[in-house]
């Protein structure tokens, strides 16, 4: 039996795939999620490799798992799991950013919905440009417009929303717009319209959610905002536009061609989002110790 610690509120009776993972495990197991209380102690633990070796082995649980923007917790877990790209010689880390918990890994086939959305993210559509997803007919129906979807317009997200809404208007749904319908899945909306601007919240090494998959799977070009080097990391950049590291003048220009040069966009419905196919095995190996 595994333990879960330190997740959302509704966790333990979720059916999320971070439990299935885990389920066939030959010992018990404890896993840490991301929404533990931070103490100093923590955190200077976390940041010194010279503390972080005087911890008893003991005193850690089995993995750390977050798709949050938080460092790894060397202090209380044995094995991370998350979105970081800087740890690549280190055996006790294993980069599975956020996006990848909501695929339908074929390794899996009896995963849990994902009602949030409306459908677990299929692969092979992800491996296929926007275009051979969706008829012309269906695009051209489609909003001129952007979708932005988000409980917050927290920086840097209000300059972004500023700049799209002026330039080639942008509806906002969610928290942030005061129409917060949680129990109604994204995936119909986004479809209404040609762009959705989906910025990350924040920048970390690696970080990467699960909002360009969502918005490239609806048919919207995603309008980004996060590290190029992260966005190469996982996704096509020739499938995303990234306002990341423009200023205004310059994002208002890249907008005002994804509104007017049809041949601009169209560049963007035919690439695909991932160029090589992900696979669950390594995840696997990595919990169960293969």
């Amino acid at each position: 039996m595994t333990k879960f610690v330190n997740f959302w509120p509704g966790f333990e009776q979720e059916d999320h795939m971070i439990r299935r993972v885990f389920s066939g495990a030959h010992r018990e197991l404890t896993v840490l999620g991301p929404f533990q209380p931070k103490t100093g102690l923590s955190e200077r633990f976390n940041k010194s490799p010279l503390l972080n070796k005087l911890i008893r082995r003991d005193d850690k649980v089995d993995f750390f798992v977050t798709g949050e923007n938080h460092p790894p917790r060397f202090a209380g877990a044995h094995k991370q799991i998350g979105f970081w790209r800087g740890f690549p010689n280190r055996t006790d880390v294993f980069r599975f950013p956020y996006w990848k918990w909501y695929l339908d890994w074929p390794e899996m086939p009896d995963l849990p919905p994902y009602p949030r959305f409306g459908t677990r993210l299929c692969i092979d559509q992800l491996m296929r440009p926007i275009e051979a997803s969706y008829s012309a007919q269906q695009l051209a129906r489609r909003s001129v417009n952007a979708i932005m979807l988000s409980r917050h317009l927290v920086r840097p997200r209000k300059r972004l929303y500023r700049l799209t809404d002026d330039m080639i208007g942008c509806s906002g749904f969610g928290g942030a717009f005061g129409k917060d319908d949680r129990s109604a899945p994204k995936m119909p909306m986004l479809q209404n319209f040609r762009f959705s601007l989906c910025p990350e919240n924040s920048i970390g090494d690696g970080y990467i959610t699960e909002k360009i998959p969502e918005a490239f799977y609806s048919g919207c070009v995603p309008i980004s905002w996060c590290r190029p080097e992260d966005l190469a990391e996982d996704f096509n950049p020739r499938a995303v536009l990234n306002l990341y590291g423009l200023n205004d003048d310059e994002c208002l220009e890249v907008l005002l061609r994804l509104k007017t040069d049809s041949g601009f966009y169209k560049s963007f419905i035919r690439e695909p989002l991932l160029l090589k196919k992900p696979s669950l095995t390594p995840l696997l190996n990595f919990i169960h110790g293969s």
